[in-house]
């Protein structure tokens, strides 16, 4: 039987890093749909990814279940980021010194 998101979320907030890992796998490729629609370059999907499931696993501890299911919390997550990422300045490229 499939454990919840909820049941995940407070497995892995109790140490259980199998529940943890579960959540990621599950959510994962829907982050990287998500990041790539708004950024349309593979490598960058992949980056952004990286970085939104390290933010996920900093802020679990944030979500309320009783505010908003987890998949709507984590979008706002995802979208912030891939905001906040295009308001960045880039870095230049220089051909030379």
């Amino acid at each position: 039987m499939e454990r919840s998101d909820t049941q995940l979320i407070t497995a892995a907030l109790d140490g259980d890093r199998k529940a943890l890992d579960a959540l990621i796998r599950r959510h994962r490729p829907w982050i990287y749909n998500i990041a790539f629609r708004m950024v349309m370059v593979h490598q960058d999907a992949e980056d952004v990814t990286q970085e939104i499931i390290v933010k996920v696993l900093t802020k679990l501890s944030s979500y309320d279940p009783e505010r908003a299911a987890f998949r709507t919390w984590l979008y706002r997550v995802v979208a912030n980021h891939v905001i906040n990422m295009k308001r960045r300045p880039r870095e230049r490229v220089f051909a030379s010194f």
